[in-house]
């Protein structure tokens, strides 16, 4: 589910990964300039008077089209954090994903460590039980995740600031009266930034956030977020009706229970997405990739290079 992993993504991504420190949580798994114009509501028919109105829908959209969308694609993936600097070739099926590892800190794998991806792989491949315990976990952060989506039409106050390259932008800023209905939801009361939507299609392409101030859980013992985190999801279609995360980057700090730093920096980058078939299991998903075991980064291309599989 393509929405649902966006969303699990952007927010648990960003937030909870966050919080996920021991005793926190349970473990889980130069700019290019552009033209602003004004949006004049009058001359937009298609734009509702409300933007908060526009901004619901946008999100009604999204979660619909990701209920619906049961295509598989490959692509891929690239990720860099305080442990990780990896390239990954990325099949998606009807049992879930499956990943081959091209680049290790942008440097082809070890014998010893193409040895330990390749075990890794057959085992997701041959165990039924282990694909089922990943399905349960993605399902329970996506349904999660996505009660958190479904939240923020209702924490922020939205306001129109223009058009940008075809995208109605908006800002927001968090409404002076919501109450969070738990801690997760917390984060929203202290977060600012701007929202990107497709005005035709209703989807959100594009979300920057910031912390406009510290972020306690626990009168700040449990937890503290420091101001100024800020993080940036980006959406694209990647193929006629077809959207997908093609980026997201994190930058946070805080400190955990026993005064542990938290210092969060993610950069991902998805690109080269292809129509994969509907019915592909996952050992046809590792055939795949052991026939193409080329090393190509995902940085490599900035453009997302989109071709369907015929």
């Amino acid at each position: 589910m393509q929405w649902g992993t966006a969303i699990r993504v952007f927010l648990m991504g960003t937030v909870m990964t966050v919080f996920a420190a021991p005793g926190l949580l349970p473990a889980q798994n130069p700019p290019r300039p552009v033209q602003h114009t004004q949006v004049e509501q009058k001359s937009s028919p298609e734009l509702p008077a409300d933007p908060n109105q526009f901004v619901r829908q946008a999100v009604y959209h999204s979660i619909e089209a990701e209920n619906n969308d049961h295509t598989h694609w490959r692509y891929r993936f690239h990720r860099e954090d305080d442990k990780n600097n990896y390239d990954r070739d990325v099949v998606e099926t009807r049992d879930g994903e499956l990943a081959r590892t091209l680049l290790l800190h942008g440097r082809p794998l070890t014998a010893d460590e193409r040895k330990q991806d390749e075990e890794r792989m057959q085992k997701l491949v041959s165990s039924e039980e282990e694909r089922a315990q990943r399905a349960k976990r993605l399902k329970e952060d996506g349904e999660k995740a996505q009660q958190m989506f479904k939240a923020i039409p209702d924490a922020f106050n939205f306001k129109y600031d223009g058009k940008e390259d075809g995208l109605v932008r908006l800002t927001f800023y968090p409404k002076p009266d919501y109450d969070p209905p738990n801690r997760d939801l917390k984060v929203f009361r202290s977060m600012s930034g701007t929202v990107w939507i497709d005005l035709k299609e209703r989807r959100l392409a594009r979300i920057d956030g910031r912390l406009f101030e510290d972020v306690t859980f626990g009168w700040g013992f449990l937890a503290r977020l420091h101001k100024g985190g800020t993080f940036r999801v980006t959406q694209r279609e990647v193929a006629p009706g077809h959207w997908e995360i093609v980026g997201l980057d994190v930058n946070m700090s805080g400190h955990a229970l026993f005064f542990k730093n938290i210092n969060v920096k993610q950069h991902e980058v998805k690109s080269e997405y292809r129509r994969m078939p509907d019915d592909l299991t996952m050992a046809q998903a590792y055939q795949l990739l052991e026939k193409d075991k080329g090393a190509v980064s995902a940085t490599a291309t900035p453009a997302v290079a989109v071709s369907q599989a015929r």
